[in-house]
């Protein structure tokens, strides 16, 4: 049994957060959609399911996608943990019922977000100061959450920045998941006249990064420990 954890780029993947969940025991199946690399055909060796972020569109049609959609549905019915990231959150959205949208303004760089008072409850955040600036790089976001989930969190920008769906299902809009090398990496990768100012998104890096990955090495704790412990699946390898 392992975590899927399903790469939509090479400059979106969950180095930080594998290495937490290795290091707590869990073994961690990666495939690279982009890469071409085939997705299971069903989750019978799995036994949580982290979608990543990337550049792609959540409607677009690349050949991965309809597979990705089933299997985040049938993750949610057999109640696996699961954790969707910025495209990850908007393609699990649309695999729930819910649906996605390009985002009226556009975030990139750094923004804050705000728990609600779902949010400052829940388990995985509670204890937490979720105020300071978080780091956002979409063009698109959820707009409507599917039956029965609750909003944790939002941004100026953005009303769903965090959701959950049950005690099983998350999702970020933002990204938790990033080094400084990454950061710098997504600024070369865009467009010349894209319009982001790529020095600004540098400095405000350089005065938010510190907090940043102290904070998100508490949510990958919160998520290794709490979302995906490993004495559950060790429970599920018994039966």
């Amino acid at each position: 049994m392992s975590i899927l954890i399903i790469e939509h780029s090479t400059l979106t993947g969950a180095e930080r957060l594998g290495f937490r969940l290795s290091e707590d025991g869990h073994r961690l199946q990666v495939v690279r959609v982009h890469k071409g690399e085939q997705l299971p055909d069903n989750l019978d060796e799995v036994d949580g399911v982290i979608s990543c972020g990337g550049p792609q569109a959540p409607d677009c049609s690349d050949d991965w996608v309809e597979h990705e959609l089933r299997l985040l549905k049938e993750a949610d019915e057999l109640q696996l943990p699961i954790l969707g990231i910025c495209l990850g959150s908007q393609l699990l959205a649309r695999a729930l019922g819910g649906s996605v949208a390009k985002c009226s303004a556009p975030e990139y760089g750094w923004y804050d977000i705000t728990l609600n008072a779902s949010g400052k409850e829940d388990v995985l955040f509670a204890g937490q100061p979720w105020t300071g600036p978080q780091l956002h790089w979409h063009l698109w976001e959820v707009t409507e959450l599917p039956a029965d989930a609750i909003a944790l969190a939002s941004s100026e920008r953005c009303n769903n920045q965090i959701w959950m769906k049950g005690i099983h299902t998350y999702a970020v809009q933002f990204h938790p998941e990033c080094t400084r090398e990454t950061i710098t990496a997504w600024i070369a990768d865009e467009d010349p006249d894209s319009g982001i100012d790529g020095n600004a998104i540098e400095s405000e890096t350089d005065a938010n990064f510190a907090n940043y990955e102290r904070l998100t090495n508490r949510f990958f704790d919160a998520i290794s420990q709490l979302h995906m412990p490993v004495h559950t699946r060790l429970q599920r390898q018994r039966h």
